[in-house]
């Protein structure tokens, strides 16, 4: 049998076309790089939980690594980040798991598998990246040939000896324009710092400090930011997603009566959207900040200085 030739008819079965392997273990410099990356929001502080999938599920080799498209074309407005506007992506891309894991089985009952959808301590980014599906942008966002950087992760570790990969020799040259239209001024030609990034911004759950209502206040969304990804080159004509899922149920937006809903009627409304994670009360201030025309703060520059 061709493994690797089965596992990608099996995605494409699905519809899913960007399908990639990784042989472990993982590259060697992989801590040392993450470590000079610095720490992610809602991420392990320890780097060893980040880079261990053997913990997850021992005898692991090797993992077939999946992007899930969310772009659907359409030119939408809204309060919500592009990614959170259809039913929960992380409920979906485990629905796509179990159902491969499922065919996976009848290829070898005897393989052990574990499905991955963006909550687990490993780095899925690195794990697409190896699997050759894409490079690292100058936003630090993984790009995909055809679908941009508009997609999540989805991941089977397994205990199947895979194919080894090469990482996508490409880069964004000398376009800056994600720099350039980043809101909280978190990208630049140094690093990222994710602090300054409103989409962490906007689902921080402690008292926003005078500058980071500032930045809040820089685009229209309550949840998430896709400044960096607008603007991008590589998304301008990134394909579609081939997922019927995504299309359906959207929330391009929530409203002042949304967000006056009680704390139960909120969740039995929006339990099965991403965005409703944080709560209603953080989606609650993020949308007061934005909509008051009081502004009692100093300005800031993107750099971080007073005006």
């Amino acid at each position: 049998m061709n493994l690797p030739a089965a596992i990608q008819d099996a995605c494409r079965a699905l519809r899913l076309d960007a399908a990639g392997f990784v042989s472990l273990p993982l590259s060697p410099d992989l801590p040392k790089r993450l470590e000079h990356a610095g720490p992610v929001p809602f991420a392990p502080e320890d780097i060893k939980r980040r880079v261990s999938p053997e913990a997850l599920l021992p005898g692991c080799q090797g993992a077939v690594v999946i992007l899930f498209p969310y772009s659907t074309g359409q030119n939408e407005t809204g309060n919500i980040s592009l990614y959170a506007r259809a039913k929960d992506y992380h409920r979906i891309i485990h629905r796509y798991l179990a159902a491969l894991i499922d065919t996976f089985h009848t290829l070898d009952p005897s393989a052990s598998f574990y499905p991955l959808a963006d909550t687990s301590p490993l780095v899925d980014r690195w794990l697409a990246y190896e699997a050759g599906l894409g490079f690292f942008g100058k936003n630090h966002l993984l790009i995909h040939p055809k679908y941009g950087s508009w997609f999540t992760i989805g991941a089977i570790l397994t205990t199947w000896t895979l194919p080894k990969a090469s990482p996508m020799g490409c880069c964004c040259g000398e376009c800056r324009q994600c720099i350039n239209a980043c809101i909280g001024g978190a990208l630049s030609d140094h690093g990222f710092n994710p602090w300054r990034c409103k989409s962490f911004i906007t689902q921080k759950k402690e008292d926003l400090s005078a500058e980071e209502i500032k930045i809040l206040k820089r685009s229209p969304l309550i949840f998430g930011c896709d400044a960096c990804q607008s603007c991008c080159p590589f998304n301008k004509n990134a394909a579609p997603s081939p997922l019927p899922s995504l299309y359906t149920d959207r929330v391009t937006s929530l409203s002042k009566d949304d967000l006056s809903l009680s704390h139960r009627q909120f969740e039995k409304k929006y339990r099965d959207y991403a965005f409703a994670w944080r709560g209603k009360k953080v989606l609650l201030r993020n949308f007061t900040l934005l909509t008051s025309s009081h502004d009692p703060t100093p300005s800031f520059s993107k750099n971080g200085k007073e005006r």
